[in-house]
């Protein structure tokens, strides 16, 4: 009884393991990345960036920086979110940073910025969904 035993428990503990081992070896190995498979297109550090800055009472404003380190021609465009140009200027400083003001509408609810350039070593673009809420504070005290 005992040997049956033993010989079932070992065939089945032999099986497992053979199987375990060739689910191993033929699943590939999504963890590790090997360097065929991924090309990095761009270094860590962005070439542009869009932050907000603030607001006022009919105005947002926005920072707008590139890094373009070979002071190549890039455009700064502006649009809403019907694609109607708001501004476009082009550019060339090697270091951007320029603030926006963009004025408040009841019409636009979206603004776009694209910084490109001609020879699309930069291109990015940003989106940013303007909403305004009204919030009344009350405060009521007892007498």
């Amino acid at each position: 009884m005992k040997r049956t035993f033993i010989k079932t428990a070992s065939k089945k503990v032999l099986t497992a393991a053979v199987l375990t081992a060739a689910i191993l070896f033929t699943t590939p190995n999504y963890g590790k990345a090997t360097p065929r498979h991924i090309e990095i297109l761009s270094s860590a550090s962005t070439q542009a960036a869009v932050q907000f800055a603030g607001s006022a009472d009919n105005a947002l404003y926005f920072n707008v920086k590139v890094a373009n380190t070979n002071g190549d021609k890039f455009t700064v465009t502006v649009s809403d979110n019907d694609g109607n140009v708001l501004f476009s200027q082009n550019f060339n400083d090697k270091s951007f940073d320029k603030k926006f003001k963009l004025l408040k509408s009841d019409d636009i609810s979206r603004y776009n910025f694209k910084i490109s350039s001609n020879n699309k070593d930069l291109e990015q673009s940003f989106s940013v969904n303007a909403s305004t809420r009204v919030v009344d504070d009350v405060v009521v005290t007892k007498l």
